[in-house]
C-alpha cells in the first residue's frame, strides 16, 4: 500500500497532500518548518485501518505561501476548508504546531472532528519555551550551500532523529536552485507563525468534550512534565502517553510506537 501525493484545492488555499488507505478519515498536521512527509512511517501503518491524509500546512512544503495570515485562527480555518473537501475526521493528529492547530480545530468543530491526538504540545507550556523558539529563529532559515549542509541543519534539531528521518526531510523539504539549497518552508511564514505560536489552550481543552490523547516525548525539552500533567488534569476524556527514548520529534523517532498509540486510542 503506497502513499500517494496530490494537490488538495480548497476555498482558501491549495495544499500539497499525501494519502494512503481507506475508511474513516484521519488528518495529520506537521510541526513548524516540517511537512506532510514526516508522517509517512506513521501513515504507512495506520493506512491499514484508516484513510490517512497529511497536508503541508500554509507556508510550508509545496502548499501555497501567502504573505500574511499565520495566526492560530488562520490555521484552524484551513483545517475547516480541508474538511470541507475531505469530509469529517475520525481524528486530527498533530505534532507541535500541528498539535496546537488540531486542539483548536477540534474544540471549534466538535461535529466534524471526532478526536484529537496532540503530540508534544499541550496547555501550560512555559513562556521561556516560546522565547527560546523565537530566539532560535533570529536571522531565519538562510540559504545553505548544498544537501550536506541541509543534513547537518536537520541533525542539529535532535541527536535522536534516525538517519532515514533526516534523509526524508532533506529530500522532500529542501530545494536546490542556482547552486544553493533552501528550505521549502517560507522564512517569513515561519517567523510569523513563531511570533503567534503561544496560544492558551487551557480553555479549549477544558471546555470541549472531544476525546484527546496527549503524547509526550520522554526527553522533550518542549512539553515539560509539569505542562503534560496540567493538561491531563483539565478534565475527564484527556488521556496521556509518554514515549521512551524520544524528545520533541516523536513521530519521526518512534513512528511504530505512535501509530500503535493512535490505533488503540481510536479503538476506544
Amino acid at each position: 500500500m503506497g502513499i500517494t501525493s496530490s494537490t488538495l484545492r480548497t476555498r482558501r488555499l491549495a495544499f500539497a497532500a499525501r494519502s494512503v488507505g481507506e475508511g474513516d478519515l484521519v488528518l495529520f498536521l506537521h510541526g513548524i518548518t516540517a511537512g506532510a512527509v514526516v508522517w509517512d512511517p506513521v501513515m504507512a501503518e495506520l493506512g491499514r485501518h484508516f484513510r490517512c491524509v497529511a497536508v503541508d500546512q500554509r507556508g510550508h512544503g509545496h502548499s501555497e505561501k501567502p504573505l500574511t495570515g499565520y495566526r492560530a485562527e488562520d490555521y484552524v480555518a484551513d483545517v475547516a476548508a480541508i474538511l470541507d473537501e475531505l469530509g469529517p475526521a475520525r481524528a486530527v493528529v498533530g505534532h507541535s504546531l500541528g498539535a496546537r492547530n488540531a486542539i483548536l480545530a477540534g474544540a471549534a468543530m466538535p461535529e466534524r472532528v471526532g478526536a484529537v491526538v496532540a503530540v508534544d504540545y499541550a496547555a501550560g507550556i512555559e513562556p521561556e519555551v516560546f522565547e527560546q523558539l523565537r530566539a532560535a529563529r533570529t536571522g531565519g532559515d538562510g540559504v545553505l550551500a548544498d544537501l550536506d549542509d541541509a543534513r547537518r541543519a536537520v541533525r542539529s534539531r535532535s541527536p535522536l532523529l534516525p538517519e532515514a528521518a533526516v534523509e526524508r526531510r532533506v529530500q522532500h523539504l529542501f530545494s536546490i536552485a542556482d547552486g544553493a539549497c533552501s528550505p521549502l518552508a517560507a522564512p517569513s511564514a515561519v517567523d510569523q507563525t513563531v511570533e503567534a505560536m503561544d496560544v492558551d489552550l487551557t480553555g479549549p481543552l477544558r471546555e470541549s468534550r472531544m476525546p484527546v490523547l496527549v503524547v509526550r516525548g520522554a526527553q522533550s525539552p518542549f512539553l515539560s512534565p509539569v505542562a503534560y500533567r496540567l493538561t491531563l488534569g483539565l478534565r475527564h476524556g484527556i488521556e496521556g502517553a509518554v514515549v521512551p527514548g524520544t524528545d520533541h520529534f516523536v513521530p519521526e523517532e518512534a513512528p511504530h510506537d505512535l501509530a500503535a498509540l493512535v490505533r488503540v486510542f481510536l479503538a476506544r
